[in-house]
């Protein structure tokens, strides 16, 4: 699905709606940039069932006009899953997509032409989440125990299953992993005792936390390091279109820093960008302050690299992604990671825009 703003959606606004829109319409004029007939459209896949606060970025790049200074346009789509991504990555039906790493790596290893140019959530954004006045201290206190897994065919399947291996517990021999889906009936689960501990992502925490809800967050050394969503496009792709690969990343590099730096008024251009995301039955007002621990939550797993470039890829966290998925089943066989990624871009990414001729 792609979204695209609804014009039927901004005839009754709240007083903060319309404002956002006036803010918005007044960043495009004062960018003075190109008409929409003189940008190229580009398609970016995100893994997910639906928009979420990682898009903010590109709504802020778009609405500040990084992305036409770029002679850009992007259609963000969401797909079931990072498979099906790729899939469409090596097809030629999408340019663009953010997976996290685990299926490029196995698509890599048998033959697919993938290269992720731009790194972003340098860290995990994937622990465990348990009371935190409940009985689970540490990893060793989930023997015998179920897990609530939003997915079981998600990535969280593997990274619960090495998280709780620093423990020596095995999948079925010491804990059981459950569906219980990401919404609220996964946090009921875990309130009631259906669930020991939760795993899912960290931006589901932080909505689950402005519910109320406190956790103490489990995590291993094995997985801490194993990096979630970044750029990618395919190799043939980024060879014929550098430049354009560049111009997407440094709109979007653009983006976040502001988001890091304005987070109100980048909630506002998300909202603006994507309205079909407001929450029902919560005012326009609580749905801004509620998202700011989700963006706070998002952009906290993805750190500037000590002494790096923003987007920069540590050849130690792509071994760290191998070795995990060798240790969980996910690869028969080692495969070197170094031709799967690259960090020959970033100079030109973190450097200034060019003029457009």
């Amino acid at each position: 699905m792609t979204f695209t703003d609804d014009p039927d959606q901004e005839t009754s606004m709240t007083p903060i709606r319309a404002l956002w829109t006036a803010a918005a319409a007044a960043v495009l004029l004062a960018c003075g940039g190109a008409s929409a007939a003189e940008l190229k459209t580009v398609t970016l896949l995100q893994p997910v069932p639906q928009i979420d606060i990682r898009n903010a970025p590109w709504a802020v790049a778009e609405q500040k006009g990084y992305l036409a200074e770029e002679g850009l346009k992007v259609q963000i789509q969401t797909v079931k899953g990072a498979s099906v991504l790729i899939q469409q990555i090596v097809n030629g039906s999408a340019q663009y997509g953010m997976p996290p790493p685990e299926n490029a790596v196995v698509a890599y290893s048998k033959g697919a032409p993938l290269k992720f140019f731009f790194g972003f959530t340098s860290r995990s954004p994937f622990p465990l989440a348990v009371l935190e006045d409940g009985p689970i201290k540490t990893i060793a206190d989930l023997k015998d125990k179920t897990i609530g897994l939003h997915s079981l065919t998600a990535v969280q399947f593997y990274t619960t299953q090495a998280i709780l291996s620093s423990a020596d517990l095995k999948l079925d021999r010491d804990f059981k992993l459950v569906d219980v889906g990401a919404g609220p009936a996964a946090l009921k689960a875990l309130q009631t005792g259906q669930v020991a501990a939760l795993a899912t992502n960290t931006l589901n925490y932080a909505g689950f936390e402005n519910r109320g809800a406190k956790f103490r967050y489990l995590m291993s050394p094995q997985v801490a390091p194993i990096f979630g969503w970044s750029m990618m496009t395919s190799s043939a792709y980024l060879e014929a279109n550098r430049a354009e690969a560049v111009g997407m990343a440094r709109a979007f590099n653009r983006g976040q820093q502001f988001c890091r730096e304005e987070p109100k008024a980048c909630i506002a251009a998300y909202y603006k960008k994507f309205p079909e995301t407001l929450p029902p039955g919560v005012s326009d007002e609580q749905a801004a302050k509620d998202q700011e621990r989700v963006l706070a939550s998002f952009l906290a797993d993805a750190p500037k690299p000590d002494g790096q470039p923003w987007g920069y890829y540590d050849p130690k966290a792509w071994t760290a992604v191998v070795d995990y998925m060798l240790a969980t089943g996910q690869l028969d066989k080692a495969v070197d990671p170094a031709g799967l990624y690259t960090n020959d871009l970033l100079a030109d990414i973190n450097g200034p825009s060019r003029p457009r001729t």
